[in-house]
């Protein structure tokens, strides 16, 4: 079988900018996926645990605690709880404008991957149109006697710049997709909890 070296060296010079595709949309995921883990919570536990909190009069320790706990779903609840006292549509601002800063910090690189998903197979496209005209150019100088040998390198290029921009496009389109839906669900869950705690909040408020 012919060694990856060898076949990206077949590829011609466009196997390049496909190579550099797939590290950037490597990187991209994996940091991504990284901050994820990292903001992931069990966001209905959290939730019921700050409003057992905050209904013992405990609204300190529930600020202390959403603020030094990561991702959007503790951000939402620490701007709501900053609130604390005041009327509900204050609060439900509040709420807002976080969830509106927080989506797009999720959605960060996202938009580098979706790109790359798309220029990936264009650049493959696009050595196949190179290794077809290094084919009919090689056909055309050593007409009419043309050796297999002679236009084989352009057929080679064509099928490897193929390949290769499909293998780099149909990953980055996966993983587009998964982080996406990692990110709705980020976005449900900050619904959930906005939801509940706003309520909450709004109603210890005006016990006081």
């Amino acid at each position: 079988m012919m060694a990856l070296k060898e076949l990206f060296a077949r590829g011609g010079y466009l196997m390049y900018p496909i190579a550099v595709c797939s590290v950037v949309g490597l990187w991209v995921f994996i940091e991504r996926f990284w901050q994820f883990r990292r903001a992931s919570i069990d966001a209905a536990e959290f939730t019921a645990g700050i409003r057992n909190l905050i209904r013992n009069k405990r609204v300190t320790e529930s600020v202390t605690l959403c603020r030094d706990t990561p991702g959007p779903v503790a951000a939402v609840l620490h701007a709501a709880l900053l609130c604390y006292g005041k009327s509900r549509v204050v609060i439900g601002e509040a709420v807002e404008r976080t969830a509106r800063y927080e989506l797009p910090r999720l959605e960060h690189n996202l938009p580098v991957l979706a790109t790359l998903a798309r220029i990936a197979p264009l650049l493959g496209l696009l050595g196949t149109v190179s290794g077809m005209i290094h084919t009919f150019m090689a056909i055309e100088k050593q007409a009419p006697f043309v050796q297999p040998a002679q236009i084989a390198g352009g057929i080679w290029e064509a099928l490897v710049t193929t390949a290769f921009g499909l293998v780099v496009a149909i990953p980055c389109h996966v993983a587009c997709d998964y982080l996406l839906a990692r990110i709705r669900a980020f976005a449900q869950d900050m619904e959930r909890s906005a939801a509940d705690i706003v309520d909450v909040i709004a109603e210890s408020g005006m016990e006081e």
